[in-house]
């Protein structure tokens, strides 16, 4: 019956097809411009869908998923439902795939129709597993049970959907402990690995009692996903009976990432036992380990006051930097780390220890590197006398703005009181960084005070970063001054970037509702639509040479043309070269690019004020995979670039993929804070 429904509907698609315009090379052009404008065109995009070229009507139901949702809702909708019935395969995932990206829930019927229905399920498993993975993204709670059916299916990329999607859902969903030991059961009778892996990651990320007896299990696997997994799951169980134990095995692991993960779970506990364990870390070969261990020492610290005594029967000198004592640690990146755990262990001290320390890092403070005195800012923010908190507010002024960023969030965290005034100056400060930080910082407490500060940070804020401060601008507005903020949301209804209309309509809508409705809904997106790149006839490879040796990159321009052409058109310009590394988070990513050096910068090739549209696949992000960083805003992409350590379903579908590293994975798991990026190369 399946044999005969497909060749009906190929025969449809076919005759259908006969009657639309003849298709060429422009065709494929034109989506990429639509796609870019985030535009219909009146339809355009939806005719072109209906194209008689198969890889057309694939190319064109990519581009309809990318469509903004609710803006562009039924019509765009309904031709993706079309492109499911269509006789290519290939059409019909990515038609599956574009609605879980697109969001709209009213699809998730159809898409569990065609991925489970007993004897109505595509013949084709890819087309399953897209509609699996594209149900499980979709608001639909009532449906859950449905989407884990996909566990039943015969092929292993379905039951992989299946298995993943558990990790989106909401803990507090009706029936979610049913659905947890649902897939637990299941995990006994999976036979392929990826499967058990993604299973694995659901359930931790839940951070449900239920996977506990798994986490035991695979925590000593032959697959080192699978231990990352484990761990992590264990680490939400730290008051379980016997986790300690398999703690202290895993921060023995080969593998530097599982014994990131295991110090984690150390520090949490904070015992005799668990803190011998750290002090032997603290000695590991990678810096991002000590790193891990360092931070883990910081927080056992604070969970307990009677760490320090232990730490000193294991030869464990916490005080040390403090004391300007040579430490014999190489990395400002670790001695970040130490800092701030130095700085937490005088919480409990006297007023003229806690004295006596500060004055003598005082006189050191400016010579020390930009890693370890944002360690000593973090430090200070956790002490309780007014010393410590006097120190971070002077902090804000340091020409490193990467340092100030961090202490503007600290001193706003540990003086509140005080917080406003300073937070007002630097929104007026012309540093779109600082700006940003204060923004932030300003959305915890804003009050009716702020506004005036806040309309002047929206009116003047311009290039590297600006849509992020004025679209957090309207928020901490709107929260703070309610209906007195309508005038200042009203402009933003006005502003350039999509993100921030849609963000100034939802505000304003929830504190002056009857001024939205005079308002003309706008349309269009961040800038105007840029010519569509040329074609590479293979996958460009490029080199990103650092200081601690060179990464090779397998660029994917089919899957993500502009980010491909955004990136090498950079690189070509030499934006890349001398920026720095300059946030890495052990067992995570590496993050680097920014010319700025402090995660503020960013900027096409096009200008600094502009940014990348999302370009979101179904490839997966595994250790090494080539990611672009964005804000809230979905396309906010520009310069900057992360590179995974290990797999991180919870990017799947929501940062865009545009490479893969094929050599150098040793230089990845090397690099640290502060490394630099010299050049990057087009290999072929």
């Amino acid at each position: 019956m399946k044999l005969a429904i497909a060749f009906c509907l190929l025969l449809v698609t076919a005759c259908a097809s006969v009657e639309r315009a003849p298709t060429g090379a422009g065709d494929f052009a034109r989506i990429a411009l639509l796609e870019d404008a985030r535009a219909d065109a009146n339809g355009e995009l939806r005719a072109l869908a209906r194209s008689s070229d198969a890889r057309v009507r694939e190319r064109a139901g990519t581009a309809l998923g990318r469509m903004p949702f609710p803006e562009q809702g039924v019509e765009t909708t309904r031709a993706l439902l079309e492109l499911l019935r269509d006789g290519e395969p290939a059409v019909r995932a990515s038609a599956a795939f574009a609605l879980g990206v697109r969001g709209d829930a009213s699809a998730a019927d159809t898409l569990l129709f065609m991925a489970t229905d007993e004897h109505e399920s595509d013949v084709e498993p890819l087309v399953r597993a897209r509609a699996i993975e594209a149900a499980g993204k979709l608001a639909r709670p009532e449906l859950r049970g449905r989407t884990l059916d996909g566990l039943r299916d015969a092929d292993s990329r379905v039951r992989l959907e299946a298995a993943a999607a558990l990790g989106r859902w909401s803990t507090q969903e009706e029936g979610a402990l049913a659905l947890e030991q649902r897939l637990a059961a299941h995990v006994a009778t999976e036979s392929s690995a990826e499967v058990i892996t993604a299973a694995l990651y659901s359930l931790e990320r839940r951070k449900t009692n239920v996977g506990g007896n798994l986490f035991v299990q695979y925590c000593t696997s032959s697959v080192p996903e699978q231990r990352i997994a484990s761990v992590r799951g264990l680490r939400g169980l730290v008051g379980a009976r016997d986790v300690k134990l398999f703690l202290q095995r895993a921060s023995q692991d080969s593998d530097a990432r599982v014994v990131c993960e295991a110090v984690i779970g150390l520090g949490e506990l904070a015992d005799r036992i668990s803190l011998a364990h750290l002090a032997v870390v603290t000695r590991h070969s990678r810096a991002s380990v000590r790193r891990a261990a360092w931070e883990a020492i910081g927080v056992a610290i604070g969970k307990h006051a009677g760490t320090l005594d232990e730490l000193r029967r294991v030869a464990v000198d916490v005080r040390a930097p403090l004391r300007g004592t040579a430490t014999g640690e190489a990395s400002p990146w670790v001695r970040g780390a130490m800092f701030e755990a130095a700085l937490a262990s005088l919480a409990t001290a006297d007023e003229a220890t806690i004295e006596s320390a500060l004055q003598s890092l005082g006189s050191t403070y400016r010579t020390l590197a930009r890693e370890e005195r944002i360690g000593v800012v973090r430090g200070c923010a956790r002490l309780p006398a007014q010393r410590g908190h006097s120190i971070v507010g002077e902090c804000i002024k340091d020409p490193d703005f990467a340092v100030g960023s961090v202490a503007i969030e600290m001193f706003a965290k540990c003086v509140p009181e005080r917080a406003h005034e300073a937070l007002r100056e630097v929104l007026a400060f012309g540093d779109n960084g600082l700006r940003l930080a204060a923004v932030t910082a300003l959305l915890e407490r804003p009050s009716r005070d702020d506004l005036e500060a806040l309309a002047g940070c929206f009116r003047t804020s311009q290039g590297d970063g600006a849509s992020e401060i004025r679209f957090n601008v309207l928020r901490a507005a709107a929260k703070g001054a309610g209906r007195d903020a309508a005038p200042l949301l009203v402009e933003g209804c006005a502003d350039r970037c999509a993100f921030v209309r849609r963000v100034a309509r939802e505000e304003l809508a929830r504190v002056a509702p009857d001024m939205l409705a005079g308002l003309a809904q706008l349309a269009g997106a961040n800038g105007e639509a840029s010519a569509a790149p040329e074609p590479c006839a293979e996958n460009p490879w490029v080199d990103v040479v650092t200081s601690r040796g060179t990464l090779r990159f397998e660029l994917f321009p089919a899957e993500a043309p502009q980010h491909v052409r955004n990136f090498l058109a950079q690189a070509a310009s030499r934006r890349y070269d001398g920026t720095l590394w300059h946030r890495v988070v052990p067992d995570f990513v590496i993050q680097g690019g920014d010319y700025r050096g402090d995660g503020n910068g960013g900027g096409t090739w096009r200008g600094s004020d502009d940014s990348l549209r999302h370009e979101f696949g179904p490839r997966k992000y595994v250790r090494g995979s080539l990611g672009m960083p964005r804000n809230e805003d979905p396309d906010s992409g520009g310069s900057q670039i992360f590179v995974t350590h290990r797999a991180t379903p919870h990017l799947d579908g929501r940062y865009t993929i545009f490479g893969e590293l094929r050599e150098g994975f040793d230089v990845l798991d090397a690099i640290e804070v502060g490394d630099c990026i010299l050049a990057v190369a087009r290999v072929k």
